[in-house]
């Protein structure tokens, strides 16, 4: 383990959750301390920061309901997603759009799986899941298609998109 990445030992835990708890309470000492440490330890504010990753998590916990077997198949479908959409990309524009498409993914899903279910449902909450599900359906097409232009403008050439998802659709047209 490197220095960067080493676990903190208890004594460093409880002393940067004080500060952290300083911090929340408005003391601009410990909000000081606690912006030098962030600055000098780049994964934390890194992995604390990811809103995608905690989006992800939200949405798995949503759609799993507590069942562990449903949030680790999930989170290896995810990573099964990722992994196709970003290849061997380490382009943040890649990173980012990957981010959208997974999150888009879920909830178009989620949306779908509770539309499926119409019973005790009223005219205009059929009427408003409907239009939920649209609004999501068309938000995960636009993150596939400026996936498809970035990848298209970052390569210089005018290629065929290389996801699987697509290439069934372009064959099949």
């Amino acid at each position: 383990m490197t220095e960067q990445t080493k676990t903190p030992s208890k004594a460093e835990q409880e002393a940067l959750e004080s500060v952290i708890k300083k911090a929340n309470s408005g003391d601009q000492r410990a909000l000081g301390k606690l912006r030098i440490f962030l600055d000098q330890q780049p994964q934390i504010w890194n992995e604390v920061g990811n809103i995608a990753k905690i989006a992800e998590k939200a949405w798995i916990t949503l759609i799993a309901k507590g069942n562990t077997l449903a949030q680790e198949a999930l989170k290896k479908k995810l990573a099964a997603l990722n992994q196709e959409i970003l290849g061997d990309s380490n382009h943040i524009f890649d990173q980012m759009l990957a981010d959208v498409i997974r999150a888009t993914w879920l909830e178009m899903h989620y949306l779908m799986s509770v539309d499926a279910d119409a019973t005790n449902r009223t005219a205009g909450q059929s009427t408003l899941m409907m239009k939920r599900l649209e609004s999501a359906q068309r938000r995960h097409l636009l993150a596939i298609k400026q996936y498809c232009q970035i990848k298209k403008l970052l390569s210089g050439e005018n290629q065929q998109s290389d996801l699987k998802i697509l290439k069934h659709r372009q064959d099949s047209a």
